[in-house]
């Protein structure tokens, strides 16, 4: 899809649906605080013409340098492509589909409690519920989910652990310590990650 439809698209989007702010790709819901959220539009190769969006919600205080879209999915179905044709259909799912997934998601508070990440086993959802945890205060449900995570990310049968499952180990392990020894040291730790999230994602104006 060529940059003015997308903007096209977008502009749309923002017209109907109150309280999104345009940052890129992103329409993210404001006031932002620590939880980025909201509507992604992504190229599609398959649909020249369209774009896939993602409803998503995704934690700053978890390190990273991109927008990651594991806690969310596609509107419409996994291949679902929206065209400018499609705005006002795109607002309806955006509305029906998007706002209710992410929108009560707005503290780390809310996100520590949300069912959605309840029974997952991927490491990446557990290691956003145990970090949510320890935001929030809940200590003890914290370090343990977080000496869990740690323990799972160890070799196995001689298998050569990834450099970014070792990655997540050690932040995991590193932030459980602090945790159990210094609660307001690993608050801060949480706090300067997020500042690197923020950085990295150039989201400072995002309000």
């Amino acid at each position: 899809m060529k940059a003015a439809e997308k903007r096209r698209i977008a502009r749309a989007i923002k017209a109907a649906v109150p309280g999104l702010y345009e940052k890129g790709g992103v329409l993210a819901a404001t006031p932002r605080g620590r939880i980025l959220r909201g509507i992604v539009l992504e190229g599609s190769a398959a649909d020249p013409h369209g774009v896939y969006l993602w409803k998503f919600v995704q934690p700053l205080y978890v390190p990273s340098t991109e927008v990651v879209l594991l806690l969310g999915d596609r509107l419409g179905g996994g291949c679902k492509t929206w065209r400018v044709d499609e705005a006002e259909a795109a607002v309806a799912a955006i509305r029906e589909e998007g706002v209710p997934f992410f929108g009560p998601i707005d503290s780390p508070e809310k996100l520590a409690s949300w069912e959605y990440l309840d029974g997952k086993r991927n490491v990446h959802i557990r290691e956003v519920k145990a970090y949510s945890l320890i935001a929030v205060g809940r200590f003890v449900e914290g370090i343990q989910a977080l000496r869990q995570l740690a323990d799972s990310l160890r070799e196995d049968d001689g298998e050569e652990m990834l450099p970014w499952d070792i990655e997540m180990r050690e932040r995991a392990e590193r932030l459980a310590a602090l945790a159990e020894t210094n609660p307001p040291a690993a608050h801060e730790l949480l706090a300067e990650w997020e500042a690197e999230t923020v950085s990295a994602l150039r989201l400072q104006d995002v309000p």
